[in-house]
């Protein structure tokens, strides 16, 4: 995590760079309880059906602001999407149900009122859990309100499958219903959900072999799945795409529907 100072510094350097309009919103009274939202400068402009993408920053679910991660807005913004990064309460006062269910209270508050015609989510680190969890679960943006489910999602470097956490004593048995590999539910034929993972092979923090077996009972349940492996890559590069580093081409290429 020595990387952490660099990796912070370009994302300041390429926020700097965007020309977009942001928005704090509040779904709740604590003062993490909010999401960015991020739009084009010329949103009101565009023409075409609303599309909306939910990126969850990563930080092991404890630290991290949505502001530092508003460029992995960018790929999406360039197809016309608006961008919605969570904030959410942090241990040790909440736990991961907590965290999970201000997640769920923040999309039914984000709801729009017209249609939307296409909905993403994504994340990186402990924010790939999160993705994944509300991007497996279509029941949870039904019940918030929201007339499609996710038809893609994004997961970089995630914690998928808690059996292989470091400190898995202190997730199971006690979340077992909140460990992605277990709620995975068999892929629905009209819904055409797609999901990609990106992880690097030399990935200390979370090993490349959550996104590894997450990839095996993906395809098992019949979803269109794939991994972009970055050789000798590290926790932090799984993210660099928001750069233009690695993967970005996978990223637009996904986005894109290839």
């Amino acid at each position: 995590m020595f990387k952490l100072p660099a990796y912070w510094l370009a994302c300041r350097r390429a926020r700097a760079k965007m020309d977009v309009v942001t928005e704090r919103a509040y779904y709740g009274p604590h003062p993490r309880q909010y999401v960015v939202v991020v739009r084009n400068r010329n949103a009101a402009a565009e023409e075409g059906p609303l599309r909306y993408a939910f990126y969850f920053h990563g930080g092991a679910w404890t630290f991290g602001r949505p502001e530092t991660f508003v460029p992995a807005a960018i790929p999406w913004l360039e197809r016309g999407f608006t961008v919605v990064l969570p904030s959410y309460r942090r241990p040790p006062r909440v736990g991961l149900h907590r965290i999970v269910g201000d997640c769920r209270t923040a999309i039914a508050h984000c709801r729009p009122a017209a249609p939307v015609a296409e909905l993403h989510v994504a994340g990186m680190s402990a924010g790939a859990h999160l993705a994944a969890l509300l991007g497996s679960q279509g029941s949870w943006w039904e019940a918030a309100g929201w007339e499609v489910r996710p038809s893609a999602v994004l997961c970089c470097a995630g914690p998928l499958s808690f059996q292989h956490l470091t400190g898995r004593r202190l997730f199971l048995p006690r979340y077992t219903d909140l460990d992605p590999i277990n709620v995975l539910e068999p892929a629905r034929a009209e819904q055409h959900q797609r999901w990609l993972l990106i992880h690097g092979t030399a990935d200390r923090v979370v090993p490349i072999t959550h996104s590894r077996e997450f990839l095996a009972r993906l395809r098992s349940l019949g979803y269109p799945a794939g991994l972009e492996v970055l050789p000798g890559g590290d926790h932090l590069d799984s993210g660099r795409w928001m750069f233009g580093g690695l993967a970005q081409d996978k990223v637009v290429a996904f986005l894109a529907g290839d």
